[in-house]
């Protein structure tokens, strides 16, 4: 692999992730959900929280880019409705949208984001509120990537 850029990568991290799911609304630039309104929903958002340097088995250098995906929507109150059904269906669609295919599924099955990377996945655990008690409904997936 030749050496990416970290906006490279962002861009297409960010790019697969929005293609997911008709998203009303998307941001590259973290977006607090107090600030999106009704309309924007579902809104989707990102933010890089951190990157580690380490060493490969064979000694060369890696970074890992720490990422957390945002999806915000309204729940709604009605008492009729199931607020984990929309939610379930988005996180379902990034789940896909992250499964490797094509090549990379033929190639070490591994998301790569176009060949940049060596791994791109979900990593840790994921904060859901389903929005039950409040009718906002907001999930945080945290993602590493991999780069050699």
């Amino acid at each position: 692999m030749t050496a990416v850029s970290r906006e490279q990568i962002s861009v297409a991290f960010f790019n697969l992730i929005r293609s997911a799911a008709s998203f009303t609304a998307a941001s590259r630039r973290f977006v607090h959900w107090d600030q999106v309104n009704e309309t924007q929903m579902p809104f989707l958002t990102m933010l890089k929280t951190g990157e580690q340097r380490g060493r490969q088995g064979e000694g060369l250098p890696t970074l890992t880019i720490n990422a957390h995906v945002f999806i915000y929507l309204t729940a709604g109150m009605d008492p009729d409705d199931v607020p984990d059904t929309a939610m379930n269906a988005l996180l379902d669609a990034i789940d896909a949208a992250v499964a490797p295919s094509g090549a990379d599924g033929l190639n070490g099955n591994r998301q790569t984001l176009g060949g940049l990377v060596s791994h791109c996945y979900p990593f840790g655990p994921a904060f859901i509120d389903t929005g039950d008690v409040d009718g906002k409904a907001v999930a945080a997936i945290p993602f590493q990537i991999l780069v050699p």
